[in-house]
């Protein structure tokens, strides 16, 4: 066979090949949606909404007109081919189109309702259903100022994105900050309501339900982290910019979704909390299993026979912002805002 038939062959054989792999995918994100839709309907609604939009928008403002576009198109963060990866990529799915959504919406939303726009606008869809259209001329302090409260020890894995880095938290200040909060709460919605899915994967029963409990807790932790992050924001506009502090209390609608925005990330935080101390060992217990949290090592461990399979679970963010959050210094603005 010559070389040029060779290469012929060659090229056909890895055609064939890449769009096996294509359909598979298409195939497994197909599932991965219609799994979204039917157990996490309220995020699935995130994505369909997003979806429905326009590709471009506008607003009136007082003294002219504001514009945007989307900047990308579904299914872009879907990159995965198996079923395991693409249940990992759906959560940063709905996250990023959140991103979208409360960008996309608050235009649209200003447009349907016949408002002009302002200095910031912004549209907050959380994972209870509540929708918040946010417009506002305040002077927002970007959330760096915020850094010199945090001591080493409680700069956490996202302090130094949101708190340092050059993200909305900077350039809109509470806005954004929300905005990113309210995300990562959809993230943990998605991630949570799909645990079927996960355990519906064919590999091991254990291993499909430590994936889960993997996903779960990197959103976990982030509750505590831009809670942790909102609570000084207001804390320092208390001390230092009262004026602004008293302006973003008495925005009623912006104040609404502050509260709003924490406690329906919070209840999803106590469904995983009865999930990690009740459901969960009380199912593998009846698969046979003995479970045994050990809080020291921050790990958990399945054991069965005579093997045992440890679970990293040390979530050591929340122990270091735990106590802070519950300090009595943020109890004023806890009450202001109604932040549970």
């Amino acid at each position: 066979m010559n070389s040029f038939l060779k290469k012929i062959i060659f090229n056909f054989t890895s055609l064939i090949i890449i769009i096996s792999v294509c359909e598979a995918q298409n195939t497994n994100i197909l599932w991965v949606l219609e799994e979204l839709k039917v157990n996490a309907p309220i995020e699935y609604s995130v994505i369909s909404e997003y979806g429905n939009l326009p590709q471009s928008f506008s607003v009136k403002l007082a003294n002219g007109e504001m514009s945007s576009y989307k900047t990308f198109q579904l299914n872009k963060f879907l990159t995965s081919t198996d079923k395991t990866g693409l249940l990992s990529d759906i959560n940063t799915e709905v996250h990023e189109v959140n991103h979208g959504l409360t960008n996309a919406k608050a235009y649209t939303e200003c447009k349907r309702r016949g408002l002009n726009g302002k200095k910031y606008i912004y549209y907050y869809f959380t994972p209870s259903g509540n929708e918040f259209l946010i417009r506002s001329d305040l002077n927002f302090f970007p959330l760096r100022k915020i850094s010199p409260k945090i001591s080493t020890e409680l700069k956490t894995f996202r302090f130094d994105t949101y708190v340092e880095g050059n993200t909305s938290t900077q350039n809109d200040g509470l806005l954004g900050l929300l905005d990113e909060f309210n995300a990562y709460s959809h993230s943990m919605a998605t991630s949570y309501y799909l645990k079927k899915s996960y355990m519906s994967l064919s590999s091991s029963e254990l291993r499909n339900y430590i994936d889960w409990r993997s996903a779960m807790s990197s959103y976990v932790q982030s509750y505590y982290e831009f809670k942790y992050f909102l609570l000084q924001y207001l804390l320092f506009a208390k001390e230092n910019e009262f004026i602004l502090y008293v302006d973003i209390k008495n925005d009623m609608e912006l104040s609404k979704a502050i509260s709003v925005i924490n406690n329906d990330f919070l209840k999803l935080i106590d469904l995983f909390n009865i999930e990690d101390l009740k459901i969960g060992p009380a199912y593998w217990k009846s698969k046979g299993y003995t479970f045994e949290k050990n809080t020291s090592e921050g790990f958990d461990y399945y054991k069965i026979g005579g093997s045992r399979i440890g679970y990293g679970n040390a979530m050591v963010d929340i122990k270091k912002l735990l106590p802070e959050i519950n300090s009595s210094q943020f109890n004023e603005v806890k009450k202001d805002f109604l932040i549970n």
